[in-house]
């Protein structure tokens, strides 16, 4: 019967230090998350791979920025769609990190209608960013039609 006393009261301390380490990790997430400053100045640019020959740098390709293979939550909007954009930039202060594999791109002026723009730099490219709150449809139609790189 001690024995099983001790075993429930280690057990009970062990699923208290658990929680406090849970509680203490989503607080420092949560702080983090709420000191981002989303992307409303500038240009944002979504990159795109297309086949067939390219054309000249800054002509039409014809097609369009498509996010319909973006993940979306439960009402239909993405939840992080790449894209790359810097506050304030323009495209040639934009541009630059955009990966080698997009021969051409879709580009507008920040804000994004109904979306939300924040910067998430990776280690080869410091103008990523997530789009996300739009439906792909809507960002599709926002971003229109795609240029040779």
């Amino acid at each position: 019967m001690i024995m099983t006393i001790r075993m429930f009261g280690r057990f009970s301390a062990f699923a208290l230090m658990l929680t406090a380490a849970q509680t203490a990790t989503a607080e420092e997430h949560h702080k983090a998350k709420a000191g981002v400053t989303p992307v409303d100045t500038g240009v944002v640019i979504r990159g795109v791979t297309l086949s067939g020959p390219v054309g000249a740098p800054g002509t039409s390709t014809g097609k369009t920025c498509d996010f319909s293979g973006e993940p979306v939550d439960p009402s239909g909007r993405m939840l992080g769609a790449s894209v790359n954009c810097k506050p304030s930039g323009n495209l040639a202060t934009t541009l630059p990190g955009l990966p080698a594999r997009f021969n051409a791109y879709c580009v507008i002026k920040a804000p994004v209608k109904s979306a939300r723009v924040l910067q998430a730099s990776v280690p080869d490219n410091p103008n990523h960013c997530d789009l996300s709150g739009i439906t792909p449809k809507d960002a599709t139609g926002q971003f229109g039609g795609a240029v040779w790189r």
